[in-house]
């Protein structure tokens, strides 16, 4: 079962990239997105599992009651595969910070640059935003492995520290990562391009990081702390100059890439980010053809890493078909006036009680990617005082404050786990107060950029 679920995944990421030169077969599409959600669907953890079956029984409602053809039904639930293909290729980054021990690096700037607790905080905090930006999920791990022990011996109440910097670098990247999720489901709502969205949501990160490092150091964050610096004649030390290029070189290429492929109008904005990613990240793994590890490391992917796809993937295929369904039944037009009637009473006040909706309703633990497709929907459908930049903006905001606040959302319960604390702690306990600042500067950063 796992096998034939590998096979489907690369499949549909093979006709994802074909799609960008040439049309494809939709019910070729079709079937390899039905195997994998068939397949998947056992593979996924119960929680998972619940909300998938929920939006798709959904989705299925309401095609049956609007008697929408056949083709609606391969076009809906072929929606969001797109957005798979993405996570498949952007999975392909862990394999040469693997093999190449990039980590090493890190823990070396870590030990040589950081003597207070504040500035390591920045340091974390802004590590994992670059690594967030094309390890995604992945960086929960990659980033404890990292920075756990050092953390432990050198800081007191080093899981806060650890927690807040992990949750809040990983959420600030979201505004303008090119393979983040969310991203790609407020480009695909609001039909804003990446190129739109960088710039403000480049600047809108660099107020949060520079917002938490404020709180964090004027909250008492700035003991001093002791390492041992690596010697210099160390083969780590030797190569972190080198290394640390690597990674900046890695952003910047997908960043170029995705711009070029823009400005000469190839594919659509989630098929220039695909294509960006399977370019680097193919060139990346080739430069270490030669090491020895590579062929380990690629195994462990092939067993592990991309069945780690499965869970979100069949999830997405659920609330594409539901999204779909909605878009094609006119659902929205009977529910507009009324939503346009609200928003006109409320004016500007719309702009706050939105977000703060979104959010409460994450907390109760539905997943901020199903609010970002459905308050998307709403929001387009009714006339708000703002541009569409604006709206993927707040809707990116919303969602991003969510991961982190919600004890339901995935990387809460992730960072949780691999710091022995509750998710409780992770989210509300120790993130509420930047949250509450931060949705406050977002709001007022959404409205300004609009004007």
């Amino acid at each position: 079962m796992k096998n034939i679920c590998k096979m489907a995944l690369l499949v549909i990421t093979f006709l994802h990239v074909i799609k960008l030169f040439m049309p494809v077969n939709l019910e070729l599409l079709t079937f390899f997105t039905a195997l994998l959600f068939m397949l998947g669907l056992f593979m996924q953890k119960k929680g998972f599992r619940t909300i998938t079956l929920i939006f798709f029984a959904l989705g299925i409602g309401i095609l049956v009651y609007y008697k929408l053809p056949f083709s609606l039904w391969m076009s809906s639930l072929t929606s969001m595969t797109n957005i798979i293909a993405i996570i498949v290729v952007m999975q392909l980054f862990a394999i040469p910070i693997e093999v190449g021990h990039y980590s090493d690096t890190i823990e070396y700037w870590l030990k040589k640059l950081f003597k207070k607790e504040s500035s390591l905080y920045l340091f974390a905090m802004l590590v994992t935003n670059l690594f967030s930006s094309f390890l995604l999920f992945g960086t929960v791990p990659v980033m404890v492995s990292l920075f756990n022990k050092a953390l432990k011996n050198n800081v007191r109440d080093h899981q806060r520290f650890f927690a807040t910097a992990i949750m809040r670098g990983y959420a600030l990247v979201l505004f303008w990562a090119p393979g983040a999720v969310i991203m790609l489901l407020v480009m695909q709502v609001t039909h804003v391009s990446w190129s739109q969205l960088f710039l403000p949501g480049l600047l809108l990160s660099i107020i949060g990081l520079l917002t938490s490092y404020g709180l964090e150091h004027f909250s008492g964050l700035n003991k001093s702390i002791v390492t041992k610096p690596l010697p210099e004649t160390s083969s780590v030390a030797q190569n972190a100059p080198k290394q640390t290029a690597h990674i900046i070189l890695v952003v910047i290429a997908l960043l170029v890439l995705i711009s070029l492929f823009e400005a000469f109008s190839i594919g659509s904005a989630t098929g220039r980010i695909l294509l960006a990613g399977l370019l680097v990240s193919t060139i990346w793994i080739v430069s270490f053809f030669k090491n020895a590890e590579l062929k380990s490391v690629l195994s462990l992917y092939w067993k592990g890493g991309i069945t780690q796809a499965t869970d979100f993937s069949v999830f997405f295929i659920a609330v594409g078909l539901f999204a779909g369904a909605v878009d094609h039944s006119g659902i929205l037009s009977h529910i507009q006036p009324l939503l346009q009637g609200s928003v006109n009473h409320l004016g500007l006040y719309s702009i706050i009680i939105i977000p703060l909706l979104f959010i409460l309703i994450a907390v109760c633990g539905i997943h901020p990617l199903v609010l970002a497709v459905m308050f998307g929907k709403i929001l387009l459908s009714v006339s708000l005082p703002l541009s569409p930049v604006s709206i993927a903006l707040i809707l990116t905001l919303s969602a991003s404050i969510s991961f982190i606040i919600s004890p339901f959302a995935g990387m809460s319960l992730m960072t949780a786990k691999f710091l022995n604390v509750t998710p409780m702690e992770v989210s509300l306990k120790w993130n509420l107060l930047f949250c509450t600042i931060f949705l406050i500067e977002g709001l007022i950063f959404a409205y300004a950029w609009h004007g």
